[in-house]
């Protein structure tokens, strides 16, 4: 959460912006951080521009930017939403849910920006502005996808919100507590690890929800969420170069947070992963731009 606690590290909920070498954009998540990044757009534009706004599921904190993307107030603008729903409808009726008249005091509808609505699915591959995005499926309550996406000749991926793929399955529901596995249920689990890890591999950077601690994890098991154990697990299984932690707890301190980046990127150079640790701003070169 934002406030003295968290200066250095932020409190913002996700966003993330990537960037090509010919300048296109493409933003994933639409967390709180979304006001901050619609600022800069504003700023660099030179007119209307068409954004694209991959979300990896509707969770509150991934879309309640939205209202507050200042380009979406400008005349001429295109917003393009990609999401995991049933239907591209739904997916509209979720989105404009946020801006309803007793929530917020334009409705989502009666902006300037035009916006269209387009559903994802898990393996089915698409182009956006010269990135290639994969959507890739993970355990997380109503269903999250990650994305891969290649651009440049080189690759990055977003795998936020999941839980590990071996003590809890979620599904359509948000859990009390953890339940029992069935085989079907682990075998699912197994198949949802194991199209991750094929997706990451030959990636240069990925960026990973490591939410919680170890000790953190064993009593929160069922909220959805990872640990840096977890997501170094999955990097050294698809040979990765290097690891983002990313969605860090809103309790953590930028104290709690500094003995575990001390903590992650000793552990990493021993398996020869590079691990950084995100922090509100943070700039990234990947693949030519990284030399």
């Amino acid at each position: 959460m934002p406030g003295a606690a968290t200066v250095r590290y932020g409190g913002q909920t996700s966003c993330v912006e990537a960037r090509s070498t010919s300048g296109a954009t493409l933003i994933v998540d639409a967390g709180t951080g979304m006001r901050a990044l619609g600022n800069k757009l504003l700023r660099e534009a030179k007119g209307p521009e068409h954004h694209h706004v991959l979300l990896s599921h509707v969770h509150w904190d991934h879309i309640q930017g939205l209202p507050f993307f200042s380009p979406a107030y400008i005349q001429g603008t295109k917003i393009s939403i990609y999401s995991l729903l049933t239907a591209a409808d739904e997916l509209q009726q979720v989105i404009g849910g946020i801006t309803r008249h007793e929530f917020f005091p334009m409705a989502l509808e009666a902006v300037p920006a035009a916006f269209e609505y387009h559903e994802v699915e898990p393996g089915v591959d698409f182009e956006i502005a010269g990135f290639r995005v994969m959507p890739i499926a993970l355990n997380h309550p109503f269903g999250s996808v990650g994305y891969r996406v290649d651009c440049d000749g080189s690759s990055w991926a977003y795998v936020s919100d999941t839980a590990p793929f071996d003590q809890v399955l979620h599904k359509q529901h948000f859990l009390k507590g953890p339940e029992p596995l069935s085989e079907d249920d682990r075998v699912a689990l197994g198949a949802m690890r194991e199209a991750l890890v094929e997706r990451l591999i030959g990636v240069d950077t990925v960026v990973y929800d490591t939410h919680f601690t170890e000790d953190e994890y064993a009593r929160f098991p069922h909220y959805g969420h990872s640990t840096p154990d977890q997501a170094l697990e999955i990097c050294a299984a698809a040979k990765v170069r290097r690891l983002v932690l990313y969605h860090h707890a809103p309790s953590h301190s930028d104290e709690q947070m500094d003995k575990i980046a001390a903590q992650y990127l000793a552990k990493g150079a021993g398996i020869g992963i590079e691990v950084l640790t995100s922090f509100e701003g943070m700039t990234i070169p990947i693949g030519a731009e990284a030399t």
